[in-house]
């Protein structure tokens, strides 16, 4: 008999062509939800990134291009000059950095958010854009701590990597000589494939932490601890799931915005045949403006669909190891929403804070 299948996904081990299409399905019912909220992250933090560029590199592009900076047409900039080139451009390079840590931490919390109407969808459950939020407020700041240790961690491996490198480089000599650069560089190829290796390897190892801070209430370590307990004995499958899912973003990414690209760089020229110093650099705000505005309604999409398969690899591994199919059955056979995360159980008894009554539950694996 073919297991029950009340929603987007069969209740029972997913197998590849599930969690993809159970991704895409969830998010076109929630379709206000999850692209509307993508689209509304993607969109702002475009338009903040566009903004501080044109500001702090309008006025600087304009008197690069008036040879401001240089006393005659065909000299070299003076120190003076420099200086006040390298004045005008780091506060606008920190802005950036401040823009994109932002992102970072607005991009963690959506991601959790987005778990909420697809583990939803598994019961055939649909979510509104405000109930979303409601459900994920008591998580937010887990997920900004999360997001915080993974910015720090990664500044720790930039700085291991880069301070390994400088060592390496003054200990065969230096880069003084040309033979030196070019071994400065093969040495920084070949010492980040170790690096690189071990990125992937622990970005798969913690890949589901967001879905269980929203969907078993759990703290950043607890939830760290769980996504890694979870991929055990499923690295591969999990990495093979993932790659073909940012693969497949990748190339729906592609074809939307490679033809707006060409277009614009056919059109915008025409628009203004013998334009100036002034006229040039609006041009190049105007079609930085409307690549970032279909870059972001594309990576709306993108977002979406792969929190999905995020969320549903999560599902997988959980049905796989805890029985997780048997608590939605359940509770799909009550046949009421009553609007909560489906399974919102903690894992463990030491992460059950402010859960009362026996542990586990009834109907959790184990009770």
């Amino acid at each position: 008999m073919a297991p029950p299948k009340p929603g987007v996904i069969p209740l029972r081990p997913l197998n590849l062509g599930e969690v993809l299409d159970g991704a895409f399905q969830a998010a076109r019912r929630n379709g206000k939800a999850m692209f509307g909220s993508a689209v509304i992250f993607q969109v702002v933090a475009a338009a903040v990134t566009l903004v501080v560029m044109a500001v702090g590199f309008g006025q600087v592009g304009l008197s690069l291009m008036n040879g401001g900076y240089f006393a005659e047409a065909s000299s070299e900039p003076s120190a003076e000059a420099l200086d006040s080139l390298l004045g005008s451009v780091l506060p606008v390079l920190a802005g950036l950095v401040v823009v994109q840590f932002l992102s970072v931490l607005a991009q963690m919390v959506l991601q959790g958010a987005l778990v909420i109407p697809v583990l939803r969808a598994t019961l055939n459950r649909t979510t509104s854009f405000g109930q979303m939020w409601r459900l994920a407020r008591p998580r937010v700041p887990s997920l900004l701590g999360l997001a915080l240790l993974y910015t720090a961690a990664g500044l720790v491996a930039m700085a291991l990597y880069g301070g390994i490198l400088v060592g390496i480089i003054f200990a065969v000599g230096g880069v003084n000589s040309g033979g030196g650069a070019l071994a400065a560089v093969g040495l920084g190829i070949l010492l980040s494939l170790p690096f690189l290796a071990a990125g992937i390897w622990v970005s798969i190892k913690l890949l589901l932490a967001p879905a269980a801070i929203v969907c078993e209430n759990l703290g950043v370590v607890a939830a760290l601890k769980r996504s890694w307990q979870l991929t055990q004995q499923n690295w591969w499958r999990t990495f093979g799931i993932t790659a073909l899912a940012a693969v497949i973003a990748s190339v729906i990414a592609g074809i939307v915005s490679a033809p707006v690209g060409i277009l614009l760089s056919l059109l915008v020229p025409l628009m203004v045949p013998n334009p100036g110093t002034e006229q040039v650099l609006t041009q190049m705000w105007i079609t930085q403006g409307i690549s970032g505005l279909v870059g972001a309604l594309v990576g709306a999409v993108t977002l979406a669909f792969q929190s999905g398969v995020m969320a549903l690899i999560y599902v997988d591994l959980r049905m796989r190891r805890d029985g997780f199919d048997v608590i939605l059955l359940k509770e799909a056979e009550s046949g009421t929403d009553d609007g909560a995360i489906p399974g919102n159980v903690p894992a463990s008894p030491s992460s059950a804070a402010g859960f009362s009554g026996p542990y586990p539950p009834a109907g959790y694996p184990g009770a």
